[in-house]
């Protein structure tokens, strides 16, 4: 089903394949393009951030100023039990540990406070946010500190080897200058990219990733602050979460942001995951394409030792007989990643080779 809503000189063209793709048309570079994804999820990730209000929401503005594509990764409400103690500092200065000094006022770096307003602690540069629980709640203020690597956050807990996890914060500025750069880790190992605050006071992103326990036991969650400039820094941390997954949701939707007047146009998205799992959705690995694209050379797919699991080749854009269904020799593939390598070929003559990682979910 493909419906077409035209309004002035903006116009958005929606088409149910695999993944959900839409386009939307603006005229000029910069102008506003709302992109959507299903609304009542639990988390938003939004790739790239680049000229977007806010990635962590279900519906943000894009302002783009060449033509782009957007991608979605969301979880949904179907969450287990909340692994984190004291989340959402209800129980005050309780539950975790910090490198950070507890302190009743802030008037210098590398200290926090616990407190329903950042402007009780430092009523001159702190905006005075509600918390993002209630409103009228607990939240952890922070002055960044300008030692580099100490420890925001930390809390430890006790974990299912071989399960999937997701870990979830929300984070906001409460100064505009110079916004905090925060990067999570799980057992000393990074997770997710480093995740800017943003220059909006008040304005509370969601930070979320997916993580596999393996062999581990126990999981030592970590926050450090990334900026270490001691002008501003200043932000708030609040409703952590970490909760096991039954299954981890991917469900990937794409936006091409194209400027009318472009003359060369290349537009080729490969999905960061999907899952082979029967449901008619992401069932399937392929590039999307749109105009520009003649044709696909070559499509092969790689275990993460180099050894060759799928190829198709000279195959027309967006079809579904040359796309790749998770199995190698009649069998299923187990949950992991796998590397793709493509060969793309444009309609101005010139080909251009893709390689990169795709996590597959059963």
């Amino acid at each position: 089903m493909k419906y077409l809503l035209l309004l002035c000189c903006f116009f958005v063209i929606s088409q149910n394949v695999l993944a959900q793709i839409d386009t939307v048309i603006i005229c000029n570079a910069g102008d506003p393009a709302q992109l959507n994804a299903p609304t009542g999820n639990f988390a938003y990730q939004w790739t790239p951030r680049t000229n977007l209000d806010n990635p962590t929401i279900a519906n943000p503005i894009a302002t783009p100023t060449e033509p782009m594509t957007y991608v979605v990764r969301r979880i949904s409400t179907d969450i287990g039990e909340n692994l984190i103690q004291n989340p959402d500092f209800s129980e005050g200065n309780e539950g975790f540990e910090s490198e950070y000094t507890f302190v009743e006022r802030i008037n210098t770096q590398g200290v926090y406070g616990i407190d329903v307003s950042a402007a009780n602690l430092n009523p001159v540069f702190f905006t005075g946010c509600p918390d993002h629980t209630t409103g009228d709640g607990n939240m952890m203020i922070v002055d960044g500190s300008p030692t580099p690597s100490e420890q925001v956050w930390c809390q430890t807990i006790t974990v299912t080897p071989n399960t999937d996890y997701a870990f979830s914060a929300w984070l906001t500025s409460v100064n505009r200058e110079n916004p905090a750069l925060l990067q999570f880790s799980i057992n000393s190992r990074l997770i997710g990219e480093q995740f800017n605050a943003g220059r909006r006071t008040c304005d509370w992103r969601q930070f979320y990733a997916i993580w596999n326990a393996q062999n581990d036991t126990i999981a030592e969650i970590c926050i450090v602050n990334r900026n270490t400039n001691p002008a501003g820094n200043d932000f708030a941390l609040d409703d952590f979460a970490f909760y096991e997954l039954d299954a981890v949701l991917f469900d990937t939707t794409a936006v091409l942001i194209e400027a009318i007047e472009a003359a060369s146009e290349r537009r080729v998205f490969f999905p960061s995951a999907f899952s082979p799992n029967f449901d008619s959705i992401n069932d399937l690995f392929m590039p999307f394409t749109g105009k520009g694209v003649v044709r696909i050379e070559q499509l092969q797919i790689f275990d993460r030792w180099g050894n060759i699991l799928f190829e198709a080749a000279d195959c027309p854009p967006n079809e579904t007989s040359c796309a790749w269904n998770g199995m190698s020799n009649d069998r299923m593939l187990q949950t992991g990643i796998y590397v793709y390598h493509a060969t793309i070929e444009f309609a101005d003559g010139n080909t251009e080779t893709y390689t990169g990682e795709l996590w597959l979910q059963q």
